[in-house]
């Protein structure tokens, strides 16, 4: 059980140095007294400091940068200008649900205007925002990546900003952050000198993370890391069924008690399914809320599980920010989440009444959540993770750039920074760009194409359409599609049940066809990963190791699927295709050379190679808070051990891999040598992303190799040799 109380006092409102009208209206709502965060980034802010305020859920982060905002604009009363301050969320929908709180207390008390400008605002309010700007705008990313490439009048109400405020910060890490980086540098650069303020519950790392994505150093404000309130925290090892069903059970059982229950997921396609079985197993119906909906789906979802229509959603971390779902009993976690921040934030919507919340996380056939079973007080020692993002991502850099040059058209090219003057080649090379004496413009045509084509911040590859009797029901990114739309697949889409049939990566299409919901059996890809190149760009040592950080081309090769049984997950047919489907892209990654501790079987020695890269990328999760699909890896009889990121161009969580190797080392030794298995197992060293359903695995030559690598005196080679041989992923 965890109960936290309110954070440290502060000065009294009237103490503060607040203006009168903002003290009325505190008081007016009851509040009295700032805590001492709240004053902290008071000060920070309207010294015109950028600000990064970091506490708990329910703390009273929201106060903390809108009372300093709602401060100055009273006291530069009509000459101040309008907007005074963009606040973005990281969705249209939590940016809604904040509108209210802001409305009561800017509106409400102070007659401070509030709108919210997004895709959804309808066009004669659209139009009024435009010709009278409220002080405040609320929108999101994409919003502001959108309209300053496309729109005057959006580019105009920017320029007139003196705050940008990024809310739920945590969020902004990997792909998402790094768009989001380039996209806040393009408001700079139409408004001028803005003050950055960001803003989050859990942030392990809050001045790198502020200097990450502000590209500027940052004032850092701390107030307590958790929630208030009282919750109650379960860890269970759901044994020999599946998590699936296992969690699908819990969901019913607790709904069938009366609980209104919000389950978490990281996987698209694990949400479908514990809806299917809770449906299918004990008549309970389960929303589904994730990526790839329809916005309108997923709007509904939020409705019917806010009304009470329906008490149980199961979600992707698409639920994990602060909608508003109503007051939540309990929050079940089909796994654990890839982060203890994500575990911090899920735990904390539930208990939102006088009642404690109860927190019930699944662990058991994973390698970390093995780790945790058995040393269950480390979970709650952790420290919220770091934020990562990968400023030089070229495939993020040519949106960015083609969509600069929309917004300002000829450019200089010594002015353009370096993190985007990486894809000029790039948009040169695709006719999107054209150099002229010493600047850059775009052609229109062509970069406005681009950008329209690339418009989501949250993906770096190609979208795959899926596409059902010629009509379009979703989007899948790469590399991603290929594991989940390869011939055959059993796909799971809002609900209901698929079956690719054709994946065509020419055209980037998918052609699924549904099917009846009583299948028993579910699919996984039989694949190969091979590294086709490797361009160094930092290197280190450690022990014997030769570590290689840098630009990896990846060949992705898919050769067939494996059928497995919906409840056991015990393999029940194999697939291989005639023709397999090949895809190479670029991503960053580390690879280094593991020694041979003098084995001399060849199968036993590839088996502990594989075991090991299995084990590192387990490791690695709470170390850099990764999911388990953010890092992918590929081992290779020579020893040479290959972790990327999965991400085309790379999202930042294998630099981190990169530079806290030592700690992985640690954890992965202990998820090896504590393990009772025979020679491995889904707790130690098999992986549900295997390429070869986890075949040549050894637990114990992984060890051998780990501990001698840990502790041998052999120095490092002089330069990392290729890898050769039969790779495994």
């Amino acid at each position: 059980m965890e109960v936290y109380g309110d954070p440290e006092p502060g000065p009294w409102v009237w103490e503060a140095g607040l203006t009168e009208p903002l003290q009325r209206a505190l008081r007016g709502m009851g509040i009295e007294r700032l805590y001492r965060f709240q004053h902290d980034a008071y000060k920070a802010i309207t010294s015109g400091r950028d600000t990064v305020i970091v506490s708990g859920t329910g703390t009273g982060k929201t106060e903390a940068f809108l009372a300093p905002i709602l401060d100055m604009i009273i006291r530069e009363g009509p000459a101040a200008p309008r907007p005074y301050a963009l606040i973005l969320y990281p969705t249209k929908a939590l940016a809604r649900d904040q509108l209210y709180r802001f409305k009561v207390l800017a509106e409400g008390r102070l007659g401070i205007r509030v709108a919210v400008l997004d895709g959804d605002t309808p066009r004669a309010e659209r139009t009024s925002i435009y010709s009278s700007p409220p002080h405040i705008i609320v929108s999101n990313p994409d919003m502001l990546h959108m309209g300053l490439a496309f729109s005057d009048k959006f580019r105009r109400l920017v320029s007139k900003a003196k705050f940008i405020v990024v809310d739920e910060m945590h969020v902004y890490r990997g792909v998402f952050g790094s768009h989001v980086r380039k996209v806040l540098y393009r408001a700079e650069r139409t408004s001028g000198r803005v003050v950055f303020i960001g803003s989050g519950a859990t942030i392990g790392n809050p001045a790198s993370m502020g200097e990450k994505l502000f590209a500027r150093s940052v004032e850092v404000v701390e107030g307590p890391k958790r929630r208030k309130g009282t919750a109650i925290h379960l860890l269970a090892d759901y044994g020999h069924g599946s998590r699936w069903s296992t969690a699908a059970a819990i969901i019913s059982l607790l709904v069938r008690r009366g609980l209104k229950v919000l389950g978490f997921v990281d996987s698209q396609q694990m949400a479908e399914l514990i809806a299917r079985i809770s449906l299918k197993s004990y008549g309970v119906r389960v929303g589904v809320h994730r990526a790839g909906l329809l916005p309108e789906d997923r709007r509904r979802v939020e409705e019917d599980f806010r009304e009470g229509r329906i008490n149980a959603v199961v979600s992707t971390p698409t639920m994990e920010l602060g909608i508003d779902l109503g007051d939540l009993d309990a929050v079940v976690m089909a796994h654990l989440p890839r982060s203890i921040s994500s575990y911090i934030q899920r735990s904390g919507r539930a208990g939102r009444r006088d009642e404690p919340g109860l927190v019930i996380t699944l662990l058991g056939d994973d390698p970390i959540e093995a780790y945790f079973l058995q040393h269950p007080q480390e979970l709650f020692r952790m420290e919220p993770d770091p934020g990562y993002i990968e400023p030089g991502n070229r495939e993020i850099a040519k949106v960015h750039l083609a969509a600069l040059l929309l917004q300002t058209g000829l450019v200089d090219i010594d002015s353009i920074p370096e993190d985007l003057r990486i894809a000029l080649e790039d948009l040169e090379a695709m006719r999107i760009a054209v150099r002229l004496n010493g600047k850059v413009a775009p052609r229109w045509g062509r970069a406005r194409s681009y950008v329209e084509a690339h418009g989501s911040l949250r993906s770096s590859g190609p979208q795959v359409r899926i596409v059902e009797d010629g009509r379009e029901i979703g989007k899948r990114e790469m590399p991603m599609a290929l594991y989940d739309l390869y011939p055959g697949a059993v796909y799971y889409h809002s609900g209901r049940t698929y079956v690719s049939l054709k994946l065509d990566i020419e055209s980037m299409r998918a052609d699924v066809r549904r099917v009846g919901a009583d299948l028993n059996f579910y699919t996984k890809p039989m694949y190969s990963i091979d590294v086709v190149s490797i361009t160094p760009l930092e290197e280190r040592t450690l022990g014997p190791l030769r570590i290689v950080y840098g630009d990896i081309k990846i060949m992705v090769t898919v050769e067939g699927y494996y059928v497995k049984d919906e409840y056991s997950g015990v393999t029940l047919s194999e697939v291989s295709y005639k023709d397999p489907i090949k895809w190479e892209y670029w991503t960053k990654g580390i690879a280094t050379r593991y020694p041979n501790p003098g084995i001399t079987d060849q199968v036993a020695l590839l088996s502990g190679y594989h075991a090991l890269e299995h084990t590192i990328i387990a490791a690695a999760r709470p170390v850099v808070g990764a999911s388990d699909t953010d890092l992918g890896g590929v081992s290779y009889p020579s020893g040479h051990i290959v972790i990327y990121d999965s991400a085309p161009g790379g999202h930042g969580a294998s630099k981190l891999v990169f530079e806290r190797l030592e700690r992985v080392h640690d954890i992965a030794e202990n998820i090896l040598a504590s393990c009772t298995c025979e020679d491995g197992c889904p707790k130690c060293v098999f992986s549900p992303y295997c390429g070869v359903n986890n075949k040549f695995l050894s637990r114990k030559t992984a060890l051998k190799i780990l501990v001698y690598t840990m502790k041998t005196s052999e120095r490092p080679s002089k330069r990392l040799e290729p890898p050769h041989g039969t790779p495994y992923a």
